[in-house]
C-alpha cells in the first residue's frame, strides 16, 4: 500500500492573505476547506489568517513589503522598537542620512533612557526590526530624500482597498502650510531656505492647516499664530471667527491642537452621520493613538507626500495665489496714502490675514481638488467630470497676480508660493528628547504666548454699533452710482436691517416703535 504524499509546505504572503481574507468576506462565503484548497495551505492555516486578519489588513494598509510573509506580534521590546521606528521617520523627513549602526546606536540609548537593562541592540535584532518595519536601505539621495517610485505605485494599486466602503464624499485629504502672512514675495525670497527660528520672521508667520475631501468639499481652517490674544481681536469674539484660531510661541502646529481639531472635526461629521477617512503625512505632531467615532485616520507611506497628497499637487498652491492677489490688491487701495508697500505691509494683521484666508480657501474650485486627487492616485468615480486644462486655479477676476504686482513694482514673475519651505512644526535639536518623554507620559503643558501688544499691529478703531453701521452704508448707498456697488451696498443693508431686527426681537419686552431703525 503506497504511502499518501505529504502535501508541500506553502507560506503565503501578505498580498496572498489579504485576498484570502477578501475571498472570505465575499458572497457568496465560501468554506474554510474550500479556501484552503483554492490557496493550497491547511485549513486550520486558513483559520489562523481569518482570527489575525485585522493585523494583516493594518499593515497592508500601512504599505508594508507584499511579498511578506511573517508577522511577529507579541515582542519583549516592542516599545523600543517603536520609538526606534517613530524616530527613524522623524530624521528621515528631515533629511538625515542613517546607517545599520546609528539605528543600533540610538536603540541603545532609548534602552537606557526606559531603564531596559536586558535589552541588546545586535545585528539580529537590528535585522528583525528591519523586517518587522520593512526597512531596506538607509541612504538618502541628495540633499532631500527621493520618493521611492516603486512604493508609490504599489500604494496607488492598493488605494482601492483602503478606501473601500467610503463614498468619494467621505474621503479627505488633511495638511499643513506656513505663510507669511505680511511678506511681499520679492522681499522674502531671501528667507526661502532659512528655518524662520524666532526673530521678525517668526512674528509675522503662520500656519494653516487644510482639509478638503475628493469632491472638492472644504472644511474650516485651522490657523495658528503667534500671540493669543492679539491686539487686532480686541472686541473679537474668536469663536465668531472664519477659522479656528490656536496659537503658541513659534505659530506652529502641536500635538494638542492637532487632536482638538480632530475631535471638533470629528463632532461635526457625528452630527451629520457621516464616517469619513482622513489621509495625512507622518508629522512628528499628527498624533496616532487617538480613536474617534466617526473618523479614520491614514498616515501616507514615508516620503511620499509629495506625489500622493492631494493637497501637494496643486490645492495649497492654488490657495496661495489667491491669498496672495487679496493681499495685494488691499494694498493697492491704500497705496496713495503712504510712500511705501512695505509700510503698508506691517499695518496688516492677523485678523486681515484671517479673513484673506478664509476668502482665498472658500474661492478654491471644487474642479482643482477633485483634479488634484487624481493626480495624487485616488479612485475617481466619474473623472470626465474633471476639467483636465483647469492648472492655476486662478482665473475668477480679470487682473491676474502678475499684473497686481506690477503695479506696486514687483517682479511680475513672482511665485505665490515662495514661503513653502517654512516648517509648520518644532524642528529644534530636541526632538529626539520630546520623543522619548511623550513615550514616559511626562507631557508637559507650555503656556502659549499671551502678547497683547500686538507688536507692529495698529490699534483698531472703535467698534460701530450695528445701528451706526446700517447708517454709514445707507450713506454710501445714496452717494454711488455704481451698479456693481449698488447691488452689494443693497444685499448689506438687507442683512443689517434683519440682524438688528433680530436682535430686538429677542429682547422680553418689544414696543412696535423698536422695530423703527
Amino acid at each position: 500500500m503506497s504511502r499518501p504524499v505529504k502535501r508541500q509546505r506553502v507560506e503565503l504572503s501578505l498580498s496572498d492573505k489579504v485576498k484570502l481574507i477578501k475571498d472570505h468576506d465575499s458572497v457568496p462565503k465560501p468554506s474554510q476547506r474550500e479556501l484552503a484548497e483554492k490557496y493550497k495551505v491547511g485549513k486550520s492555516t486558513v483559520g489562523d489568517i481569518l482570527r489575525k486578519k485585522d493585523t494583516y489588513l493594518q499593515q497592508f494598509e500601512l504599505n508594508a513589503n507584499s511579498s511578506k510573509q511573517r508577522f511577529n506580534t507579541n515582542c519583549k521590546f516592542f516599545d523600543i522598537n517603536d520609538i526606534v521606528w517613530k524616530w527613524f521617520n522623524t530624521a528621515r523627513a528631515k533629511g538625515i542620512p542613517i546607517s545599520g549602526p546609528i539605528i543600533q546606536e540610538k536603540a541603545l540609548q532609548i534602552a537606557d533612557e526606559l531603564t531596559i537593562p536586558d535589552f541588546k541592540a545586535s545585528n539580529g535584532w537590528l535585522d528583525r526590526w528591519k523586517s518587522r518595519y520593512s526597512v531596506h536601505a538607509f541612504k538618502v539621495n541628495g540633499e532631500s530624500a527621493s520618493v521611492d517610485t516603486t512604493t508609490v505605485e504599489e500604494y496607488r494599486t492598493r488605494l482601492p482597498d483602503i478606501t473601500k466602503g467610503y463614498t468619494q464624499a467621505d474621503i479627505f485629504n488633511c495638511d499643513e502650510t506656513g505663510l507669511f502672512y505680511r511678506a511681499l514675495p520679492d522681499k522674502t525670497l531671501g528667507v526661502k531656505d532659512q528655518s524662520c527660528k524666532g526673530g521678525k520672521n517668526a512674528k509675522e508667520r503662520l500656519t494653516v492647516m487644510f482639509a478638503c475631501s475628493s469632491t472638492g468639499e472644504k472644511l474650516k481652517p485651522l490657523v495658528i499664530g503667534k500671540s493669543y490674544n492679539p491686539r487686532c481681536f480686541k472686541n473679537v469674539n474668536k469663536g465668531n471667527l472664519p477659522v479656528t484660531y490656536y496659537s503658541n510661541k513659534k505659530a506652529w502646529m502641536t500635538t494638542n491642537a492637532f487632536i482638538d481639531w480632530l475631535r471638533t472635526v470629528n463632532t461635526t461629521m457625528r452630527l451629520q452621520r457621516r464616517h469619513i477617512l482622513m489621509f495625512l503625512d507622518n508629522a512628528s505632531s499628527h498624533s496616532k493613538e487617538l480613536n474617534l467615532s466617526n473618523l479614520t485616520l491614514k498616515f501616507l507611506p514615508a516620503n511620499t507626500t509629495s506625489v500622493l497628497q492631494p493637497l501637494d499637487q496643486g490645492i495649497i498652491r492654488a490657495f496661495k495665489a489667491r491669498y496672495r492677489k487679496l493681499m495685494i490688491s488691499s494694498l493697492l487701495t491704500k497705496i496713495d496714502q503712504t510712500q511705501s508697500a512695505s509700510e503698508l505691509c506691517r499695518e496688516i494683521n492677523v485678523l486681515d490675514a484671517i479673513y484673506w484666508v478664509t476668502r482665498a480657501w472658500n474661492n478654491t474650485k471644487e474642479s482643482t481638488i477633485q483634479k488634484c486627487f487624481r493626480v495624487a492616485g485616488f479612485p475617481s468615480s466619474d473623472p470626465d467630470t474633471v476639467d483636465s486644462t483647469a492648472d492655476d486655479d486662478d482665473d475668477d477676476d480679470d487682473v491676474p497676480l502678475s499684473e497686481l504686482a506690477r503695479q506696486l513694482n514687483l517682479s511680475p514673475n513672482i511665485d505665490p508660493c515662495f514661503d513653502d519651505s517654512l516648517p509648520t512644526e518644532d524642528d529644534s535639536d530636541d526632538w529626539e528628547r520630546e520623543l522619548i518623554s511623550s513615550y514616559q507620559q511626562e507631557s508637559t503643558h507650555e503656556s502659549d504666548d499671551d502678547d497683547v501688544s500686538g507688536q507692529s499691529e495698529q490699534e483698531p478703531e472703535q467698534k460701530m454699533t450695528l445701528e451706526e453701521t446700517l447708517a454709514e452704508i445707507r450713506r454710501i448707498h445714496a452717494s454711488t452710482s455704481a451698479t456693481s456697488i449698488l447691488s452689494t451696498t443693497q444685499a448689506m443693508i438687507t442683512d443689517l436691517e434683519a440682524l438688528i431686527v433680530k436682535k430686538k426681537c429677542q429682547k422680553k419686552q418689544c414696543a412696535i416703535d423698536s422695530f423703527l431703525v
